[in-house]
């Protein structure tokens, strides 16, 4: 495709050190391919600059990794490194939303009375909320497609919670507000020199009030770096035992700006608990 590029690699030669996550469609939650999250700095791609973050593999070998689970796409990965050559289709991120554009094939129905298949167009397609990211160490903001990670399954709880969600693209982050699939964590952090060291995310919603308030970066310096526990993709529920639900963002980020550096922060977060984490290649 135009949009993709080839990259050619040896299966010989050692781990690769990715990290990836799924990458799955703004536009129709589809899972496409592998989202590269991360790539380490001693590895053969960062030596031979053969990835970049932010970069999504969407074929292996001629195999379209479209409508794949994140496991069965590792799997054929994992397979591929096995052969001496391994071609891979790699979209580059100023490229993402066209592919994803694309991606929206029109849908069959079969019609019984004449048995054959009507092609009917897909309903027409909400643009997403604005994602608005603020940065709580001063540091520039990371780029990092968490949006990956947070677009879980829609939830088969969903129509418990008594909300539409006005927008297709909302919909898989509705599933965090059932909080039985999900583990409550208590994180205390020491604010230094470095600040908090984490970005958040947040979903506006117009109709109900301010949406739910997740991690979305980890910052290479900061508290939640050298503590390890706060995860992107965590949704904030509390902070110092006040309960944040219904807050706006920024609301959050002066609670958290308010704390003096040698203070603690103590945050409650709740973790989904299959959440996709990123797995190294």
């Amino acid at each position: 495709s135009e949009m993709t590029k080839t990259v050619e690699i040896s299966g010989e030669g050692g781990p690769l050190g990715i990290h990836v996550v799924p990458f799955f469609s703004s536009l129709s939650g589809r899972m496409l391919g592998l989202f590269i999250r991360g790539i380490e700095e001693n590895s053969r791609s960062r030596h031979d600059g053969l990835f970049h973050e932010n970069e999504c593999i969407v074929k292996i070998n001629h195999v379209d990794l479209t409508d794949k689970t994140f496991a069965q796409a590792q799997d054929i990965f994992r397979q591929a490194m096995k052969f001496q050559s391994v071609i891979l289709e790699v979209l580059p991120p100023y490229n993402r939303e066209q592919y994803e554009k694309s991606a929206i094939a029109p849908l069959c129905f079969l019609d019984n009375e004449e048995g054959v298949p009507k092609t009917k167009i897909p309903p027409p397609v909400h643009p997403k909320p604005a994602l608005k990211t603020i940065n709580l160490s001063g540091a520039s903001s990371l780029e990092a497609g968490v949006q990956a990670t947070l677009q879980q399954a829609k939830s088969p709880n969903l129509q418990h919670l008594g909300r539409k969600s006005s927008s297709p693209s909302l919909s898989p982050l509705m599933g965090f507000g059932n909080k039985k699939s999900a583990k409550k964590i208590k994180i205390d952090l020491k604010k230094g020199p470095e600040g908090l060291g984490f970005t958040v995310v947040t979903r506006d919603s117009s109709v109900h009030g301010p949406g739910p308030i997740f991690v979305k970066n980890i910052l290479p310096k900061g508290a939640a770096v050298k503590d390890g526990r706060l995860q992107s993709g965590d949704r904030i529920l509390e902070v110092n035992g006040r309960d944040i639900t219904g807050r706006t963002q920024e609301e959050l980020v002066a609670m958290l700006r308010s704390t003096k550096q040698g203070e603690t922060v103590c945050l409650i977060v709740a973790r989904q608990e299959e959440a996709f984490l990123p797995r190294e290649l």
